[in-house]
C-alpha cells in the first residue's frame, strides 16, 4: 500500500484469477477483497473416466485512512489488480 498526502494505492498480484472471480468492497475507511476461482475438468476415454475439480480462495482486508470511495479507480490487467482511491482532507 502506497499512502501519499493525496490518495491511497493499492496493489495486488493475483495471477490465475479473472475480474468476475473478485468481489471488492469499499467503504470509507477499509478495503475488502474476496476470490473465488473454480476449475473443473472431465476426460472421458473408452477405458477410463477421470474428474477434477479444485478451487482457489483468498480474503484480504484492511482498514484505510478516510478515502472518497465514490472516485475509487479500479483496474484489473494481466493479474494485476490496482486501486487508487483519494483521501478526504
Amino acid at each position: 500500500m502506497i499512502n501519499n498526502k493525496k490518495e491511497v494505492v493499492l496493489e495486488f498480484n493475483l495471477p490465475n484469477f479473472e475480474r468476475e472471480d473478485l468481489d471488492i468492497k469499499l467503504s470509507e475507511n477499509s478495503l475488502i477483497i474476496r476470490g473465488l476461482k473454480k476449475h473443473k475438468r472431465k476426460i472421458k476415454q473408452q477405458d477410463f473416466f477421470h474428474y477434477e475439480k479444485s478451487a482457489q480462495k483468498f480474503y484480504y482486508a484492511t482498514t484505510l485512512p478516510k478515502i472518497n470511495k465514490d472516485k475509487a479507480k479500479i483496474e484489473f490487467k494481466k493479474g494485476i489488480l490496482k486501486i487508487k482511491v483519494p483521501k478526504i482532507p
